[in-house]
């Protein structure tokens, strides 16, 4: 399901909220007497400020009373905080998107969608088919705000100028202006076609900015205490990471692995011949597409402190398309009748990618039931049971058949406590870790 974006009249700090005016005003003053230099720093933080205001802002939908927030929670790792229904209610009363509410922490990190030639695979893009390429607004973050919007199903504006009017009649008018030079609200039913859809796109950008912010991309995990207290000793980033030699295996001491965590990491970073039987007793494979190597750092995303300069932790993706083999979701609110749904194929006009969609960031993974596209699976423990046994325990056939990817998962032989390590180790990504 797309992003909600909106806003309040509140900010963020230190995940507490607290009232904007005064720090807007401050802001603006800063804005109006700092030199040239700083005043393009300033102007970043404006949008900031701007994209959190347009992000908890609930009067932005129609009627009032949804925003980014509601189905971006950042108590519930940054989806819907309910986790009982697969797919999220819209600002209309039973109006239900068609995919679960994917999560906004971490999504900065997402590449432009493009083809790479040499994997054969489509990388990149927001939402569960990539559609927000990117290629419109220079971001896949800001291409994905672009939508909710208008979306009847989601905040169902019926265009972008009455967008436009709720932004020009809000409190942080001046503020969206400050951070906009060059754009006046005042007069927002005079203001051309043009001029609204460069407004609209404004706060698409600045909804992108906030989400560019620390609050997105913490790194508070356990796994990330691990990895600093890793680095710390001395070992080479790749090693860290896939918790291999002994100064891994004593960081982990150190930070208060359990036995179940670490024997959970060696599982999945370890291959698997996907037949029954673990390749060399080694593991089960998870790390062949939820990806735990350090990336080059792009430049416009938070980088922790700790990280190797340049160097971006393990996202647990490697942001490609995948079909799962995942089920029909038959749970209210789907329609039994509802078409197939073709993921990524329609996106990029193929049909050799219909039924497969994002291979969503493992981070989080604790804090954001259900799981996959349709919220088919309710619990943690039960989407690594599918993985481990969707060929042989009598799973409901695929919603997609034609593209199921049976090379990497689906009869991996592990024991009922392989997954529970597993399910262990994988909670150790959640945010908010305290020692």
């Amino acid at each position: 399901m797309a992003i909600f974006h909106g806003g309040s009249l509140l900010i963020i700090r230190d995940k507490k909220y607290l009232p904007l005016v005064a720090i807007g005003a401050a802001l603006l003053l800063v804005v109006a007497i700092a030199p040239a230099v700083a005043q393009t720093t300033s102007l970043e933080q404006l949008k900031q400020e701007v994209g959190r205001e347009l992000y908890f802002d609930v009067t932005l939908s129609q009627p009032t009373g949804q925003s980014c927030a509601s189905c971006h929670d950042p108590e519930f790792g940054f989806v819907d905080p309910d986790a009982e229904l697969p797919v999220s209610e819209g600002v209309l009363p039973n109006m239900f998107g068609g995919r679960n509410s994917p999560s906004a922490a971490y999504a900065m990190f997402a590449p432009i969608l493009y083809f790479d030639e040499d994997e054969g695979l489509y990388i990149g893009g927001q939402f569960w088919d990539g559609r927000a390429t990117g290629e419109v607004l220079g971001d896949p973050l800001a291409d994905q705000a672009l939508g909710p919007f208008l979306n009847p199903v989601e905040m169902a504006n019926p265009s972008k100028r009455l967008v436009i009017r709720d932004v020009a009649n809000s409190p942080y008018r001046a503020l969206f202006e400050a951070a906009w030079p060059g754009t006046d609200l005042s007069n927002w039913s005079l203001m051309s076609d043009a001029e609204i859809e460069e407004a609209y796109d404004q706060v698409a950008l600045s909804i992108a900015a906030f989400e560019r912010t620390e609050l997105f991309a913490p790194f508070s995990s356990k796994y990330d205490a691990f990895l600093e207290a890793c680095l710390g000793l001395g070992e080479k980033p790749a090693k860290c990471a896939v918790g291999s030699g002994p100064k891994a295996e004593r960081a982990a001491a150190m930070v208060g692995y359990t036995e179940l965590e670490w024997d959970g990491l060696q599982l999945f970073m370890g291959e698997n011949d996907n037949d029954g039987k673990l390749k060399n007793n080694e593991g089960a494979m998870c790390a062949a597409c939820h990806v735990a190597d350090w990336t080059v750092d792009p430049g416009n995303v938070i980088v922790p402190a700790w990280a190797p300069e340049g160097m971006v932790p393990p996202m647990f993706t490697d942001f490609t398309f995948d079909n799962l083999g995942v089920p029909k979701n038959l749970a209210y609110p789907f329609d039994p009748n509802a078409p197939v749904d073709l993921g990524l194929g329609p996106i990029v006009g193929d049909p050799e990618e219909n039924g497969k969609f994002k291979v969503m960031t493992l981070r989080n993974i604790g804090l954001t039931e259900p799981y996959a596209h349709n919220g088919f699976f309710l619990t943690l423990k039960e989407i690594t049971n599918f993985y481990n046994t969707r060929d042989v325990a009598g799973w409901p056939e695929p919603e997609y058949p034609a593209t199921v990817n049976f090379d990497e998962l689906g009869n991996l032989g592990l024991s009922d406590a392989d997954e529970d390590a597993l399910v262990a180790f994988m909670k150790t990504l959640d945010d908010g870790y305290q020692p």
